[in-house]
């Protein structure tokens, strides 16, 4: 049996890499970004900061972030980049903390944030439920929850896996990075899990690539154009009548 995939393991190779990589860079992330609500003067999680771009972004636009990570490696490379210029100038709006998303967020009062953003993290959960009770318990009455993650149709194809409706594991190889473990999951799983936690969808995006990934990887955008590898969705705590 396979010990549990962490990001420890390949944390320089993807710190090194990240933040030129064609899909981050030029395709998820610019997706995020449109979808993100105001966030000056609000206190935002970054729920799997990894090596602090986003943490980084969000206090640019005036958040007060507190970012986590459960891989210390990542959370040491975050750290360096508020370490040096530019992301110095805005050190202080970020507060940097090693902790787990399987674990309950004890460092959090209840309704003490009013966002969280978690980019491209979730898929490595193979139990959504918990997880996303403890955003529900963190937000604010009127908070929400912007995450991306695999595209369930396209990992499918990816995969041919043949029963779409089930979670399994995966485990996949990045030349950039190494290989990585975490689990493809249905649509329906993804909203289940939400509803569940009480969280009402919003808005759920499947992202088109820019120009500016075209012109890197041609190829790569006319295939994205007819299958998203992404999905965006953004959601909020939803109150019985």
């Amino acid at each position: 049996m396979k010990t549990a995939f962490r990001y420890d393991d390949i944390a320089d190779a993807y710190a090194a890499a990240v933040d030129s990589a064609p899909y981050n860079a030029l395709y998820e992330r610019p997706a995020m970004l449109k979808l993100l609500p105001p966030v000056s003067g609000t206190r935002v999680l970054d729920a799997g900061c990894g090596a602090g771009w986003y943490a980084a972004e969000l206090a640019t636009r005036g958040a007060l972030v507190t970012a986590i990570d459960a891989s210390g490696a990542m959370i040491g490379h975050s750290r360096h980049r508020f370490a040096s210029a530019p992301s110095i100038e805005i050190a202080d709006q970020v507060e940097l903390k090693a902790a787990d998303l399987e674990q309950p967020l004890s460092f959090a009062a209840d309704a003490s944030f009013d966002g969280i953003v978690s980019s491209l993290v979730l898929h490595y959960l193979r139990d959504w439920d918990p997880t996303l009770a403890e955003f529900r318990r963190i937000l604010k009455p009127n908070g929400w929850l912007l995450f991306s993650t695999h595209h369930p149709a396209a990992e499918q194809i990816r995969l041919d896996t043949p029963r779409y409706l089930e979670v399994e594991p995966v485990e996949d190889y990045w030349k950039w990075a190494g290989t990585v473990r975490y689990y493809r999951r249905p649509l329906s799983a993804m909203i289940e899990a939400l509803t569940n936690a009480g969280l009402a969808v919003e808005r759920l995006v499947e992202p088109l690539p820019t120009d500016e990934f075209r012109k890197v990887k041609p190829e790569s955008y006319e295939r994205l154009l007819r299958r998203p590898e992404f999905l965006l969705i953004l959601a909020r705590p939803w109150h019985p009548a």
